[in-house]
């Protein structure tokens, strides 16, 4: 049997309480997702600091294993400044090495991005220069 005050109330009673439940639902989710994500920012953090010092010590590890190669080479050699041609030698290697990954990142690069979007926006703009003329 209804009561004298589900009758009061009526249907726009009715909605705005689902609707102040459903905001209320929505909030505490809300909170509950900014909470993980702080933590989730927190592990993340770490663990992109941990890769940028695992970077650093791999780099610094290859600088080292350059220069223990280079000494080694020089002594095989009977000169006594025979490590200063090798590490040259060495350093210019690495350079034309870099040269060439940017003339190849260069070229992978060197067509525009999104053709088929430019292409679009160009037959776009000369359907609107039609248009304009039209009128």
């Amino acid at each position: 049997m209804e009561n004298s005050r589900d009758r009061d109330i009526g249907i726009l009673g009715h909605s705005i309480g689902f609707l102040a439940e459903a905001l209320r639902y929505l909030k505490a989710r809300a909170i509950l997702a900014g909470e993980e994500a702080k933590a989730a920012g927190v592990q993340y953090g770490i663990a992109a600091a941990m890769v940028a010092v695992a970077l650093f010590v791999a780099v610094l590890g290859y600088v080292f294993l350059v220069v223990t190669a280079v000494f080694a080479i020089g002594l095989a050699f009977d000169s006594e400044y025979a490590w200063v041609g090798v590490l040259g030698g060495a350093a210019l290697l690495h350079l034309g090495g870099a040269v060439a990954l940017v003339f190849v990142a260069k070229s992978r690069v060197g067509n525009a991005p999104f053709p088929e979007t430019l292409a679009e926006i160009d037959k776009d703009r000369i359907w609107l220069s039609q248009l304009t003329k039209k009128n």
